[in-house]
């Protein structure tokens, strides 16, 4: 491909990830599939041009609004500030495979894009001014510096299968297959490759030996602290990469209950569990989860609760993403993570464990919802980190305070937030 053709494959994805709000991923994979004539290199070039679009796109858009020009896909493209305008015009030459020409009025607005110097902060985050406000609440003079850190590439976290091998053994085999890969900071279970590489090749994959996961998720999942013999409840499992967890620390002993209102994310864990070789999970229909919570009620040992949220913790993975939230949505999610912690209060027995989690930045969904809890639900005491985190987890960063907040700028991980509560009464689930 020449480089007016990889400039106009680049025009045509963000159009499409912009016009059917797909996320970014799933539209270049399909224009890579459809694109046979495109080599190794070209899909590359075009896929990297694309997201600098898109972790870029705050700055752009306001570049386009001070010029006085509305957005459209090429002029989200074409507002760099590091390329002049003669060279887009070389580019869009109208020649076979190149873009159309550069209009008069896209001139005009090139032509009047601002220094940087003033922009605003959501700008240089790359996140809407009114989803800025609320990162600046939580993060205050390290906002700028998370923003960035938000807006930058995740690593490709991997979690190792207990049950069936050990991390240095996947360590050698990784680096046997030509893999740079090394041990996460703070899992005692991840793995981190720098650059993404696919998986669903590689045999430690496919033997159910290693699952893709951020280190924050993995944290979240082992603050559960689940032990074999108990009774352990994921109440939103979703497709399934905590229940996974929580079945190793268990050792396939004991009774774990994944459960979720989605039923297309479920029937995407039960391949996960036989790759696995996940033995003690009942998978529960999306329909069966008021029998489930009548059934066992005060039973739980153990719940979990990575509740439905804003995302916004995983914004680095979906850049886009961050330009379809709704802010006026918040309420809403508000009312149903209580909901769900009220669910899973009722399931908890006496001396047993909640452990409530989300991966977003937002404080309404994160320390607002844990005040939240404690005030309604006076049965339940706050489980101070140091007390709550089984084997493994000893980094002192992590063992302070009774809230567990990552970050990617001070942790290196997805924004993720949880909080272990204690319920009054009975022999304690330590």
């Amino acid at each position: 491909m020449t480089p007016a053709a990889r400039l106009a494959a680049s025009i045509e994805i963000v159009a499409e990830i912009m016009q059917r709000a797909a996320a970014a991923d799933r539209v270049v994979a399909e224009w890579q599939r459809r694109s046979r004539f495109a080599g190794a290199k070209d899909r590359r070039a075009v896929a990297e041009q694309v997201y600098a679009v898109l972790r870029e796109q705050g700055m752009r858009r306001w570049r386009v609004q001070q010029a006085g020009a509305e957005l459209t896909p090429r002029l989200l493209v074409f507002a760099d500030a590091a390329t002049p305008l003669h060279v887009w015009r070389q580019l869009c030459d109208g020649s076979r495979y190149a873009p159309p020409p550069i209009s008069e009025d896209e001139a005009a607005a090139l032509s009047r894009l601002p220094s940087d110097e003033d922009a605003p902060l959501w700008a240089r985050g790359n996140l809407p001014p009114e989803v800025a406000a609320m990162v600046q609440q939580a993060f205050g003079a390290d906002a700028e510096m998370e923003l960035a850190a938000l807006n930058g590439r995740a690593p490709l976290d991997l979690r190792v299968n207990t049950l069936k091998t050990n991390r240095a053994v996947v360590l050698e085999q990784l680096q046997a297959d030509g893999i740079t890969a090394a041990i996460t900071p703070f899992s005692p279970l991840g793995i981190r490759i720098p650059e993404r590489v696919r998986l669903e090749m590689n045999d430690l994959y496919r033997d159910g030996l290693i699952e893709p996961q951020d280190e924050a998720a993995q944290l979240a999942g082992l603050l559960v602290d689940a032990r074999p013999g108990e009774v352990v409840v994921d109440l939103c499992a979703g497709a399934g990469g905590k229940t996974l967890l929580l079945a190793a620390c268990m050792r396939n002993q004991g009774d774990l209950h994944a459960a979720d209102n989605d039923q297309r994310r479920i029937d995407r864990l039960i391949p996960r569990l036989e790759r696995a070789g996940v033995r003690n999970v009942t998978v529960h229909p999306a329909d069966a989860m008021p029998d489930l919570l009548r059934r066992l009620e005060g039973q739980a040992d153990r719940v979990l609760l990575d509740v439905p949220c804003s995302g916004s913790g995983t914004w680095r993975r979906n850049p886009e993403a961050r330009w379809r939230y709704d802010p006026a949505s918040l309420d809403e999610v508000v009312r149903r993570q209580r909901g769900l912690l009220a669910d899973g209060a009722r399931l908890v027995r006496p001396g047993g464990r909640l452990v409530y989690a989300t991966c977003s930045i937002l404080p309404a969904e994160n320390g607002e919802q844990a005040d939240w809890f404690l005030n309604h639900h006076g049965e339940f005491t706050a489980l101070p980190l140091a007390e709550a985190w089984g084997e493994g987890v000893t980094d002192s960063r992590l063992r302070s305070g009774n809230r567990l907040s990552l970050t990617p700028y001070r942790h290196g991980t997805d924004g993720f937030f949880a909080a272990a509560f204690r319920r009054a009464g009975g022999g304690v689930a330590a």
